[in-house]
C-alpha cells in the first residue's frame, strides 16, 4: 500500500489522490469532521463524471463510512467513490428512525430559508401559509387549486376568515405546457384583487387566448417568477411549501393531516 502511495503521489492529481485515500482510512477525528474541501471537489467530479447524466447539490459525507450523499431532484442519494456505486432508498437506524429523511429535512430548510418570494401572488391571509410553485396547465395543480379554495371557503364560512395565506410562483413547465406562459401573463397583468379569479379561470380553462390579457409588467414579473423556481430548484408542478415541509405533487393526505393539526393549536 506504501509503494501505491509514493507511485500515485508522482503522477497527475496525485497530491489531490492522496488526500482522498488518506481520508478513506477509518478515523473517529475525521468521521466527526468535514470532510477537507479538496478531497470533497474530488469526490464531487468523480460523482459528475460517473453519472453523466445527474445533476447533485448538497454533496456530503453519508453516515456509512466511506459513503457519501448528495440531492437530486429533491431526493437523498448514497455514492460510493471507492466502488462506483449509487443506489437510492432509505437508511435507517436500529430503532426505526430514518437518517434519509431527517436529512431531507435538513436540506429543505435550508432551501426554505434561502427563499425569496417577495415577487409572489399573496392570496388570502390566513394564519397557515402555503408556498405554491404551480403550472396553469398542469392537471395535478388543477386538482390542488381545487381543493385548497373549498378547504378555504368552508373554513371561512365556519370561522369567518381564511385559513391560508398562499405565495403563488407561477411556473410554466415550457417542455410539457408550451402555452401555459401566455396564461401566466394574463394573470400577473391582473390587479392583486383579481389575481384569484384569474388564476381560477385559466386554471379551469374558463378562458379563451384571445380574451387574455398581455403586458411588459406581466412578463416581467413572470422572468422573476421563474428565477425564484430555478433558485429554489423546482423540477415538478405543483410543489408546495407548508410547515417548514416541501411537498412535490398534490399529496392531499399530507395536506389534510397538517391542516388538521393547525386549527388545534388554536383551540379551533
Amino acid at each position: 500500500m506504501k509503494n501505491e502511495i509514493e507511485i500515485r503521489k508522482n503522477t497527475p492529481y496525485g497530491a489531490l489522490l492522496l488526500l482522498f485515500l488518506l481520508a478513506l482510512l477509518p478515523s473517529e477525528k475525521a468521521a466527526a469532521q468535514s470532510v477537507n474541501q479538496d478531497v470533497q471537489n474530488l469526490i464531487a467530479k468523480q460523482l459528475k463524471a460517473t453519472f453523466k447524466q445527474t445533476t447533485f447539490t448538497n454533496l456530503e459525507p453519508a453516515p456509512m463510512d466511506n459513503w457519501y450523499q448528495a440531492e437530486i431532484s429533491n431526493q437523498v442519494v448514497y455514492f460510493s467513490p471507492t466502488q462506483a456505486l449509487m443506489f437510492f432508498g432509505e437508511v435507517y437506524t436500529k430503532n426505526g428512525i430514518s437518517l434519509s429523511e431527517q436529512t431531507r429535512r435538513k436540506w429543505q430548510s435550508r432551501r426554505i430559508d434561502r427563499l425569496d418570494i417577495s415577487d409572489a401572488l399573496i392570496l388570502g391571509n390566513g394564519a397557515l401559509e402555503i408556498i405554491e410553485f404551480t403550472d396553469t396547465d398542469c392537471p395535478f395543480c388543477q386538482r390542488f387549486n381545487s381543493w385548497i379554495m373549498t378547504k378555504n371557503k368552508t373554513y371561512q364560512e365556519k370561522y369567518g376568515k381564511d385559513l391560508f395565506t398562499r405565495k403563488v410562483v407561477l411556473t410554466p413547465i415550457d417542455q410539457l405546457h408550451p402555452n401555459a406562459h401566455k396564461e401566466v401573463v394574463h394573470i400577473l397583468c391582473q390587479s392583486p384583487e383579481n389575481f384569484e379569479t384569474a388564476l381560477k379561470q385559466t386554471l379551469e380553462a374558463k378562458i379563451s387566448f384571445a380574451d387574455m390579457d398581455t403586458c411588459q409588467k406581466g412578463k416581467d414579473l413572470l422572468i422573476k417568477h421563474r428565477e425564484i423556481a430555478k433558485e429554489f430548484g423546482v423540477s415538478a408542478t405543483p410543489t408546495l411549501v407548508i410547515n417548514g415541509q416541501i411537498i412535490q405533487g398534490f399529496n392531499q393526505q399530507k395536506l389534510e393531516t397538517i391542516i388538521k393539526q393547525q386549527p388545534n393549536k388554536k383551540g379551533e
